[in-house]
């Protein structure tokens, strides 16, 4: 079941889709979470230990199929992530099945839809409202709103952050996710989004043995296709 967002985050995507003229398509200069043919973005992955940075594979998005429903171009995207040491990598170990995920995604005025494909039973969507609205674009700093177990804000509209990709100027969106199994269990995710690129860099925080946020990983993007 969708669980719609706030009414303030209503309010903006609503006067975001009459700011769009008769027709008119969002560019992919413009789009919070372009996508395109074959497209692809490269991450390194780290996980902290203290204040020590420790390299932890990496990961890769890229898009591998595209379809058309009603009307409206949705890609399918599969994210890898490769967890093998040096070693595995050069000796050609295979990848565990488990590295791969699928989930299709579009982009209009409104912002970046999403479908996840289930693990078990992988589907394509077959309308454009098995889609949510993930990643909602236009906004303002302090929109929330939720889906599922997780609670999202906009914390911030111009931050600045240099990673091997490059620099870049990113709208930042924080979840906080919820366990419905263990209900003292959560996690904080922070996502940098650059207009017009994407995700720039993702980060984890979880909840040490003092009940405090603490920094747990974090992937940065070091090169990608558009």
């Amino acid at each position: 079941m969708k669980i719609p967002p706030s009414l303030l985050l209503l309010s903006w995507v609503l006067s975001a889709s009459a700011a769009l003229a008769d027709g008119e398509e969002i560019s992919l200069a413009e789009a919070i979470q372009p996508r395109s043919e074959e497209a692809r973005w490269d991450f390194s992955s780290y996980f902290f230990m203290g204040d020590q940075m420790v390299p932890g594979g990496t990961g890769r998005e890229k898009v591998v199929e595209i379809r058309e429903i009603e009307g409206v171009t949705i890609y399918r995207v599969e994210f890898l992530v490769d967890v093998r040491g040096f070693l595995d990598r050069l000796s050609g170990s295979p990848l565990d099945p488990d590295a791969y995920s699928y989930y299709w995604e579009y982009f209009d005025e409104e912002g970046s839809h999403n479908f996840s494909e289930d693990w078990d039973d992988p589907q394509a969507p077959v309308s454009l409202e098995d889609f949510d609205l993930t990643i909602p674009y236009p906004v303002e700093k302090g929109v929330t709103y939720s889906f599922g177990d997780a609670d999202y804000e906009v914390i911030d509209l111009d931050r600045k952050i240099e990673v091997p990709a490059g620099t870049f100027d990113t709208v930042v969106y924080q979840m906080v996710n919820r366990y419905s199994d263990d209900p003292q269990g959560k996690d904080r995710q922070r996502y940098f989004m650059a207009p017009g690129v994407g995700l720039v860099r993702w980060e984890m925080d979880v909840v040490d043995d003092e009940g405090n946020w603490v920094l747990d990983a974090r992937d940065d993007l070091f090169s990608y296709s558009l």
